[in-house]
């Protein structure tokens, strides 16, 4: 036997009770499935955090050089150095890729439960003919990816509401914190603004 079989014999009786919690078969597979999802969802969460908070330094470096570079960029096009403008301009969109990309990485770590189930569901329910009306004879996966997705954003809309979740966003925000916000071309009309305002002469007092 392969490792994956031997992984899934394994996984069987720990997964397979939650199709069984409901006598009719229909709605006991729903019940698994969405557990299944629940699942999968919980622990990519917790994967993603695991990874991020192992490199936590390296994305507040990035986000506070992407906000440092554009803010400076954006300043230079208030005393028209369009040479320093271009250059820094640069640095933010490097800083800005940079940090996208980490990101987009940091997501697939949580993806890694959901193809360890799928391989379960394969295992358990490969040889079970699920029919759909006008589409016909389906496998498991198919009923799974469509819910996973659907409960990662539900999931992801409730994590204000969850302790755990809830905790890990807050020292996120508190990881990537900045001396200033990140600043568009409106704060830039108001920073010019200001700076106008405080460029104009005193006018006399009326004699």
């Amino acid at each position: 036997m392969g490792f994956f079989h031997s992984l899934n014999v394994f996984l069987d009786p720990f997964l397979i009770w939650s199709f069984r919690m409901i006598s009719q078969p229909e709605v006991g597979f729903a019940m698994g499935i969405a557990f299944l999802c629940l699942l999968t969802t919980v622990i990519g969460e917790l994967s993603m955090a695991g990874i991020y908070f192992m490199n936590k330094e390296h994305f507040a470096e990035h986000n506070r050089e992407m906000v440092r570079h554009n803010n400076m960029s954006l300043r230079s096009l208030l005393v028209k150095n369009k040479e320093g403008f271009k250059a820094l301009n640069k640095q933010a969109n490097e800083e800005f890729g940079k940090n996208f990309f980490s990101r987009i990485a940091l997501f697939g770590a949580s993806l890694w439960p959901a193809f360890f189930v799928m391989g379960w569901l394969d295992f358990r329910f490969g040889a079970v003919d699920f029919f759909v009306p006008w589409v016909g004879k389906v496998g498991p996966g198919f009923f799974f990816v469509p819910a996973y997705i659907v409960i990662r954003i539900v999931f992801e809309k409730s994590k204000k509401w969850l302790p755990v979740f809830r905790t890990i966003a807050r020292k996120v925000s508190e990881n990537e914190e900045t001396e200033e916000e990140l600043m568009g071309y409106t704060e830039l009309e108001n920073e010019a603004k200001a700076m106008n305002s405080s460029q104009e002469p005193e006018q006399e007092p009326a004699r």
